[in-house]
């Protein structure tokens, strides 16, 4: 696997200076840390432990980064993410993170080509991606699939760092269907990538691994229900590949894994 080193820094109080809803039912929030901030791999996540008589975290990737703070977005889907969304400003919170194992960013070449898919709530991670790579001389090309019009966020951000093919269910914006259906369109087949990196549900990545990963280095991002969030459990579980009789545990050998590594 490539990326960052699995990683398990200690908990440590950060705050919560600005939140704002981007899309339907979609929040960007930015937490400031107390102490040393360690430097987000692209892929990586935070782990928060919401207010409330909630015992488990939850997981959140990294969106943005920089000297000061993180910038994660999340879709409200439960009673912790809906507290956190409306959080005060100023509000203090138990934060586990960065943890897991993240994209490969720093093994793209000045001068080559990246191709970045997302879907849904696994787009947030491309972004932070997308700069390092732009940083790195990389051209890239996201696409980007949602549901409809009003669950679009980030579209100008992203733009800023390559060209975007968006495509949404209802056709609202961009190409009707999925980003298996931008793969179709004249802009998609004039990019001939040099690595493929990818972040949203088993559905769509098991495309991009049988579409994409048979001809280009492939990255994958899984999206798994997690407990513990430092390999403990053992209830983010995806199968070895190599192994039939082993099993990566997502949050902590992934949640970025080459995509021969894994069983979808």
């Amino acid at each position: 696997m490539s990326g960052a080193t699995g990683q398990r820094p200690a908990p440590q109080m950060m705050e919560l200076t600005d939140r704002q809803e981007i899309a339907r039912g979609v929040y960007s929030v930015r937490l400031i840390p107390d102490g040393p901030m360690p430097r987000a791999v692209p892929g990586t996540f935070l782990d928060l432990l919401p207010g409330g008589l909630h015992v488990l975290r939850r997981p959140l990737s990294i969106a943005d980064a920089d000297e000061e703070g993180y910038t994660l977005i999340f879709r409200v889907v439960g009673r912790g993410t809906d507290e956190l969304s409306r959080a005060p400003l100023g509000a203090r919170m138990d934060v586990l993170g960065p943890l897991g194992h993240g994209f490969a960013s720093d093994s793209v070449q000045s001068g080559q080509r990246a191709l970045l898919v997302g879907g849904g709530v696994g787009i947030p991670p491309l972004y932070l991606l997308g700069r390092r790579l732009v940083e790195r001389g990389v051209q890239v090309q996201f696409r980007l699939g949602f549901r409809s019009r009003n669950d679009i966020f980030w579209a100008d951000e992203f733009s800023q760092l390559g060209e975007v093919l968006i495509s949404t269910d209802d056709g609202s914006v961009g190409t009707r269907g999925t980003v298996a259906q931008i793969a179709e369109t004249d802009a998609a087949r004039r990019f001939v990538p040099d690595i493929v990196q990818a972040c949203g549900p088993i559905p769509m990545l098991k495309w991009v691994k049988s579409a994409l990963a048979p001809t280009v280095r492939t990255q994958l991002s899984l999206e798994e229900r997690m407990a513990c969030a430092v390999g403990a459990c053992y209830a983010c579980v995806i199968g070895d590949a190599g192994d039939p009789d082993h099993q990566f545990r997502v949050c902590y050998e992934g949640p970025v894994f080459e995509a021969e590594e894994v069983v979808l």
